[in-house]
């Protein structure tokens, strides 16, 4: 779904420190990727030039388009993004609006687009919060409207960019419970965060490092490599932690990152 082969981008053209030193990274249709590094490893850059807002003259394909001023318009209607901060991005005065807007720039009919408006904020339970100011309600609720906002034209691809690094654990799992459900109906998901914990809700991870790829697996294989995360100032997931001391007194012939399933191997 994304292929970026060498990528190289540094913020002016005689700046010796490269965000990016021939970047390769390939994420396959319907995967679900949490792509994670330390501040400054350039996550948040890649979403911009994946958007199309920096551009580069590397080669880069998204769903078999290559990504390039004439296909840039397709390439937005495959991919919804939810940022950090929601406040930035709100453009209207009520959520209703809000989530149509995406619609109205595709020049949908009215009748389409609040019926698609309504579905979708039944989909992630905001259907009460339609008639609201997006900038009064609280940090989960906007980052819910946020993501109805993503899903109303129906994406490829969803991008979270720091998109939940301010919630509680509570509004973490409802959001990663939607996603997880568009996943299995085929969206391919990238988790931009720097917490490895929010890792366990994906499939694979993606460590960015020195501007290039350091790590790319399944989170069981990736969560093994303890001392490369820990090196780039990554701390482990309690059950990942937990697994590995485990496996090590043999108690585990493998890593369980699922907390019942734990208990239930423990007390074996």
């Amino acid at each position: 779904m994304i292929e970026i082969q060498d990528l190289i981008y540094q913020y002016e053209k005689n700046d010796l420190n490269y965000i990016f030193n021939k970047l390769s990274l390939t994420l396959e249709k319907g995967s679900f990727t949490t792509l994670i590094g330390p501040i400054g490893s350039g996550k948040s850059t890649l979403v911009k030039i994946l958007l199309g807002l920096i551009k580069v003259d590397n080669y880069i394909k998204i769903d078999d388009l290559v990504l390039c001023t004439s296909n840039m318009k397709k390439i937005r209607n495959k991919i919804g993004v939810i940022f950090e901060n929601p406040d930035e991005i709100f453009v209207s005065e009520t959520v209703m609006d809000e989530i149509a807007f995406s619609l109205e720039n595709q020049n949908k009919s009215k009748k389409e687009i609040w019926k698609k408006v309504e579905e979708i904020a039944n989909y992630v339970g905001i259907k009460p919060l339609l008639e609201c100011d997006p900038h009064t309600l609280s940090e989960g609720e906007k980052r819910l409207v946020s993501l109805a906002s993503a899903l109303v034209i129906d994406p490829q691809i969803l991008i979270l960019d720091e998109a939940l690094s301010m919630l509680d654990e509570i509004s973490k799992r409802k959001i990663f419970k939607i996603l997880k459900e568009c996943n299995e109906k085929g969206v391919t998901i990238l988790n931009i965060t720097h917490d490895l914990n929010e890792s366990l809700y994906g499939n694979d991870i993606v460590l960015l490092q020195g501007g290039k790829v350091l790590l790319h697996g399944s989170k069981e294989d990736v969560l093994k490599q303890e001392t490369k995360l820990k090196r780039a100032g990554l701390e482990l997931p309690f059950l990942a932690d937990l697994s590995i001391r485990l496996m090590y007194y043999g108690i585990l012939d493998h890593m369980i990152l699922d907390m019942d399933e734990m208990v239930n191997a423990i007390w074996k």
